[in-house]
């Protein structure tokens, strides 16, 4: 949020129940996307939890990010692709 806005109080009442439980169990529900509150997960039933990308089952053929490598290479990577991009 802005520095200086002058919806301050507004903006984090929506931030607070956006990220409540009870929201992103909602959420999770319509959407296959795992919630960011992980009290949600408590909240929802086993057929949402296989449907979520971070469930057991779909972790087995996910892609998974390897953090060490992109610190490791990712600005020599970054350099490359702009030169790539550039011609």
């Amino acid at each position: 949020m802005p520095k200086g806005t002058p919806n301050k109080d507004a903006a984090l009442k929506f931030i607070a129940l956006a990220s409540s439980a009870d929201a992103q169990a909602e959420y999770a529900k319509n959407i296959a996307y795992g919630p960011t509150n992980t009290k949600a997960l408590a909240k929802l039933d086993a057929k949402v939890l296989d449907n979520l990308p971070t469930s057991a089952s779909n972790a087995k053929t996910a892609l998974q990010f390897n953090v060490s490598f992109w610190a490791d290479q990712g600005e020599a990577l970054e350099k490359r692709f702009a030169a790539w991009a550039a011609q």
